[in-house]
């Protein structure tokens, strides 16, 4: 049996709803979670669409209402992409989505109700499909790329992305009221489409936030039952790394960051199970305390990943901390028992290079060890500076 437009637009507004009442009250539960946040925002967005939409399919005549739900579609979208580049440390551009979404607004009040049901979709679909484009990237970029729920939340984009190309190419082409569009690409099928996309994202991003969140209510490193003391979560060593930043930006003093991976650790959780990753885990902290200078910063920021912050005379030296480390990881094995060695994929920065601003410190950190694990991990990328591009 075939639902009405109008049942599917109730059904697709109440699931919306109700994914987007458990992501926002889970994350107003967590603290300092910006993309968290801005990714409350799609989906506050998300519930205005479908209130709107649903509004307009059982009274068709207050067309006006698609004014409201087109713009809230587009920032929708649009604050997915902008939560990811956060989740990423970059800056959220939040203000460009809601620009779009003025832009998508005014448009349909132009058109007003001539249109009918398409009143103002050439300029809603085409914004809709720059934005799932650009949230598709972002989400296979830096820290998103390596994570599995990232991927899969980048696959959801990258459907509405292709989805929306065609639609909008069709629809301009051909029209509306054409076979091609009406079968493929006729309000049913894209709510059915955007129903399961929703429920696939919400998940994907609810984890995310969840593993985020977890990571930086540790108080020291804790992976499993134990912890490592002197090695700080993500949480409070990016307070303490900001606060060395900026002093060392009053001292004039050169700062120092190495970023180290460690390699094929979801390999390791597979082949010898979760407890062995957490010991690995536990092994490398240690190696890392051994061999890390007295007065540096140690911090556990993700799984599987450190950070070293150190005041260094020269960035040299930087490099051969570096080296020590990995060569410590290939000398010192991480289960005696049976011998076996954890290797790491290493990114270098320091502020001669990039400065004392902690996002671009960040960014240059997440490419320069991105860029080690591309060339096949168990490498030492130290980060050079280039000419500012747009974020």
């Amino acid at each position: 049996m075939m639902l009405d437009q109008p049942t599917l637009l109730l059904i697709s507004g109440l699931v919306i709803i109700l994914c987007g009442i458990s992501f926002i009250l889970n994350t107003a539960m967590r603290r300092n979670d910006a993309s968290g946040r801005l990714w409350s925002i799609s989906f506050i967005a998300g519930m205005l669409t479908a209130l709107s939409f649903s509004v307009w399919g059982v009274a068709p005549h207050l067309w006006w209402v698609l004014m409201v739900g087109n713009a809230a579609y587009v920032i929708s979208i649009g604050a997915i992409w902008a939560g990811s580049r956060v989740f990423n440390g970059r800056r959220s551009y939040i203000w460009i989505p809601l620009a779009a979404g003025v832009v998508v607004a005014a448009l349909t009040g132009i058109e007003g109700s001539d249109s009918g049901v398409w009143t103002g979709s050439t300029g809603l679909f085409i914004g809709i499909a720059v934005f799932a484009g650009l949230g598709g990237a972002e989400t296979m970029r830096s820290r998103m790329r390596r994570n599995l729920n990232a991927r899969i939340l980048s696959f959801c984009l990258w459907i509405v992305f292709a989805y929306y190309v065609l639609r909008s190419s069709i629809f301009v082409t051909i029209g509306p009221y054409s076979d091609v569009f009406a079968t493929y690409f006729g309000s049913s099928n894209t709510t059915i489409l955007t129903l399961l996309l929703v429920l696939v994202g919400c998940i994907s991003m609810s984890i995310l936030q969840a593993e985020r969140s977890g990571a930086r209510a540790l108080g020291d490193v804790t992976v499993g039952v134990h912890s490592v003391v002197g090695v700080l979560s993500a949480a409070s060593f990016m307070q303490q790394w900001a606060d060395w930043v900026e002093r060392a930006s009053f001292h004039g003093d050169r700062l120092a960051i190495i970023a180290m991976d460690v390699d094929n650790l979801p390999q390791m959780n597979t082949a010898f199970g979760r407890t062995f990753g957490d010991a690995a885990i536990r092994s490398v902290a240690q190696i890392v305390r051994h061999h890390a200078p007295t007065t540096s910063l140690l911090g556990h920021t993700g799984a599987g990943r450190f950070v070293i912050v150190v005041v260094t005379p020269s960035a040299a030296e930087a490099e051969q901390l570096a080296i020590r480390l990995q060569t410590a990881l290939v000398d010192e094995p991480i289960d005696p028992q049976q011998s076996l060695r954890a290797t790491a994929s290493f990114g270098v920065v320091d502020t001669d290079a990039f400065g004392y601003s902690l996002p671009a410190l960040r960014r240059a950190l997440d490419d320069a060890t991105l860029t080690a694990r591309d060339e096949g991990g168990n490498r030492i990328v130290v980060g050079r500076a280039t000419p500012l591009a747009l974020d």
